[in-house]
């Protein structure tokens, strides 16, 4: 092609058609521009798709993220509420003289005990979305909506886990270690025996639990309506993104 151009000028200047050489050199200098442009159009509009395709896998990745803590919440509200039946029902056979069902005593006793549980308010999903600019693009009550997600709700499980495991850990050294109650293995009718020996303690130390395993059951189920709430919209704006329409 080039070769092309320069006999085409080579000629016009030959036969002296300076007017037809200018006009010509201008035409050529226009279709360099618009080849440039061209190209650079080209360009944004591949960095463009880049950029959306990379905004769509940290929208699926925080729906992901999501969705895992939402599951998270419905298997400890499940837990909770078995949990809380099994408290209620010691409760009943402590207060009627019967005999505690150490069947049922057994996994509060473990519950009472577990200072280890703990709770991550945020993830690396969620950190690497605030920390990137779709965050910035983020429609302001679609990015409100799941920032109270991690700041509000998931604050407020943490604090509920914090708290349980310091009255676990109050509960193990008061409680449940001068009463020979930490070996969950031993004979069942013992175990009876030794919670009989004392049943306010053990009332007020379960009543103590429960209410801890109560705040904990309300925070999960708003955590987790939260989330369903919140997931449509979510979804919604990275389908739109996805089809180029954002």
């Amino acid at each position: 092609m080039p070769r092309i151009f320069n006999s085409i000028r080579q000629r016009l200047l030959a036969q002296n058609r300076f007017t037809r050489y200018f006009v010509y050199a201008i035409g050529e200098i226009l279709l360099v521009v618009i080849g440039i442009l061209i190209a650079l159009q080209i360009n944004n509009w591949n960095e463009n798709q880049k950029l959306r395709h990379r905004q769509v896998d940290l929208i699926n990745a925080l729906i992901l993220d999501l969705n895992a803590k939402m599951e998270e919440n419905i298997g400890d509200l499940a837990y909770g509420e078995d949990i809380m039946a099994k408290a209620e029902k010691a409760l009943q056979n402590l207060g009627s003289g019967a005999t505690i069902d150490t069947a049922d005593v057994r996994p509060l006793l473990r519950n009472m005990a577990a200072d280890e549980w703990r709770y991550m308010t945020t993830t690396p999903s969620y950190t690497s979305i605030i920390n990137s600019d779709l965050w910035q693009q983020l429609p302001d009550t679609l990015a409100k909506g799941v920032q109270r997600i991690y700041d509000h709700h998931s604050n407020g499980l943490r604090v509920c886990f914090e708290k349980h495991s310091e009255y676990a850990t109050h509960c193990r050294l008061t409680y449940l270690a001068p009463n020979g109650l930490l070996d969950l293995e031993q004979d069942p009718r013992t175990m009876s025996m030794k919670i009989a020996e004392d049943p306010e303690a053990f009332r007020v130390n379960l009543t103590t639990f429960m209410s801890g395993v109560y705040r904990l059951i309300k925070y999960n189920g708003a955590s987790g309506k939260a989330i369903e709430a919140q997931l449509p919209a979510l979804i919604a704006y990275r389908d739109k993104l996805a089809e180029g329409r954002h």
